[in-house]
């Protein structure tokens, strides 16, 4: 392959060459004898074209595309921009509201009895580790690193009741005989921080961290009641394909899901994120991951990068955040320093 065409090639040219993606996904023994020599001949000149070698290198399981609108999908993947998009969201507001302080006793009183009386189990995962349990029903629930379960080893009477701390993926099982009429035996209750999700049969994932929970329905049916005691917020249905995200003094946002895969991505180690500030990728390596991320610069945060990111590590992702933000990002062991 014949590099010389590249002397004077943009950063954004290289990802509009249709040779030279195809060059990075075969890699052919031959190319790549006269890639080094062009890098080596080409000082100058090299710093960009390794920059894009490297950026394209992430996506080397994308497909490679010889259309101009399709060129424009890869590169809108891995462009960044300082400038937020708004989504169509639906809000609700809400006003801030506390509880009785007889009222907070009365129910953290009933949660110790309760569990004293079913004997609870509880399983907690580390920064970084998955793992896949299944409930005394037969449900099966998929824990995120950094994150908590608890429930009673058997679920004789009463409702199945779990309380999580983190994010889970949920399989439940059907036992509801007539879906009308729904027996307290037979629902299906994850409690978190600020809502409690009633489930009838179905596949969700909810992230609870923060004081803030987000909930996206897969499949079947789940009902939103929210930890508002002034009741202003009503229980609310949802359907597949919605996406509640949810904090006490926050609004409400309501929206559908795009891509669905992308919500259970981290059950198969994938990071993947869409339209995603540099606060929110930065949220899920120290949350998820057990990452002490250094920011010097608040500023930083509201950088955003347009379209899709879909890596499986790490190293990846900051090669693809130094590249596209013009970063510098330093890493040791689990500390990693971003500046400008």
């Amino acid at each position: 392959m014949d590099f010389s065409q590249y002397i004077h090639y943009t950063y954004e040219d290289f990802f509009n060459d249709d040779a030279f993606l195809l060059f990075i996904v075969e890699q052919k023994t031959s190319d790549m004898d006269a890639w080094e020599t062009f890098l080596q001949e080409q000082p100058y000149r090299s710093k960009v074209a390794l920059a894009a070698f490297e950026t394209i290198s992430a996506y080397r399981q994308q497909k490679v595309f010889t259309n101009e609108a399709s060129q424009a999908i890869v590169f809108d993947k891995i462009t960044a921009t300082l400038t937020s998009t708004q989504t169509k969201l639906k809000s609700f507001n809400f006003q801030p509201f506390f509880r009785v302080a007889a009222v907070l006793a009365v129910v953290a009183l009933s949660a110790v009895l309760y569990f004293n009386y079913w004997n609870k189990k509880s399983i907690e995962t580390d920064f970084g580790h998955i793992q896949t349990l299944t409930l005394p029903d037969g449900s099966e629930v998929t824990l995120n690193g950094n994150s908590k379960i608890s429930y009673a080893k058997n679920f004789k009477e009463g409702a199945r009741e779990i309380w999580l701390n983190g994010e889970a993926l949920f399989k439940v099982k059907h036992i509801n005989i007539d879906t009308n009429n729904i027996k307290p035996s037979e629902k299906f209750i994850v409690h978190c921080s600020d809502m409690d999700i009633e489930v009838l049969g179905t596949t969700f994932n909810v992230k609870s961290r923060h004081n803030q929970t987000s909930v996206g329905l897969l499949s079947g049916k789940i009902k939103i009641d929210y930890d508002d005691v002034s009741k202003k917020q009503k229980a609310f249905i949802m359907a597949p394909g919605d996406f509640v995200k949810y904090a006490r003094q926050s609004k409400l946002i309501h929206q559908k899901i795009i891509n669905p895969q992308h919500l259970t991505a981290w059950t198969t180690r994938h990071l993947v994120f869409q339209d995603a500030s540099l606060e929110e990728m930065i949220a899920v390596l120290q949350d998820d991951l057990g990452y002490e991320v250094i920011l010097p610069e608040d500023e930083l945060n509201h950088l955003k990068l347009e379209g899709e990111i879909n890596v499986s590590s790490v190293k990846e992702l900051l090669q693809i955040l130094s590249n596209t933000l013009y970063l510098t990002i330093k890493t040791e062991n689990k500390k990693i320093t971003i500046t400008k």
